[in-house]
């Protein structure tokens, strides 16, 4: 399908993607192998504009979450997952991203992805938080004019809130990104890795259980 958007990976998600395509080549058949499936396919999906092929919604913000209120995600299924009683408890992973405003005339809108996380404890939220360094319990003057979802779980969340982002205006790193582009590859190709050019130290996310949803 033709591109709706240009995807710009956090430099942290590409290491990762890289890691697993290694991991994947070792064992075809493995975990690794089927994550990277499944990242590959939620990125087509966010560059051609198939959100609504998976079950996803926008971020929020409460007094026991970091501001993610200009983040949504994709929920993605990778492994079968189920809880004591034995019922299936949904997509196992979670793809978060940001949209913007196109970097300039004829130019596409741009969407960064975040993070392609397990969605237990929480984790692609505490992920996402940490790459965009925010902090729980700490509200952004800068989002403020953005409409609210209340992170919650179950029973106790709206099912009527948004499914994607708000667009926001691009911000000066991402418009240096996106024009030092000629185009993006298609999003199952753009995930493919790049042998690094040196190594990258990366440290663990904070330990912050605290949930979205």
């Amino acid at each position: 399908m033709t591109a709706q958007y240009h995807l710009v990976a956090h430099p942290a998600l590409r290491d990762q993607l890289r890691q697993l395509h290694a991991e994947a080549q070792r064992d075809p058949s493995g975990l690794a192998a089927q994550q990277l499936q499944a990242a590959r396919q939620g990125l087509a999906a966010l560059r051609e504009g198939r959100e609504t092929d998976f079950a996803g919604e926008r971020l929020g913000y409460s007094d026991r979450h970091a501001d993610l209120r200009d983040c949504a995600e994709l929920k993605i299924p990778v492994i079968e997952e189920r809880n004591r009683q034995g019922r299936p408890l949904g997509p196992s992973h979670r793809l978060t991203y940001r949209e913007f405003a196109a970097a300039g005339p004829g130019q596409l809108p741009v969407r960064q992805v975040l993070a392609f996380e397990p969605r237990r404890d929480g984790r692609p939220f505490t992920v996402t938080a940490q790459r965009l360094d925010r902090r729980r319990g700490v509200p952004l003057a800068e989002l403020d004019s953005l409409p609210n979802v209340t992170p919650a779980t179950g029973r106790n969340k709206d099912p009527n809130r948004p499914i994607t982002p708000v667009r926001r205006p691009l911000p000066p790193d991402l418009a240096q990104a996106v024009n030092a582009l000629t185009g993006l590859r298609p999003a199952a190709s753009a995930a493919q890795p790049r042998p690094p050019s040196s190594p990258t130290h990366r440290g663990q996310p904070p330990d912050d259980r605290s949930r979205q949803r």
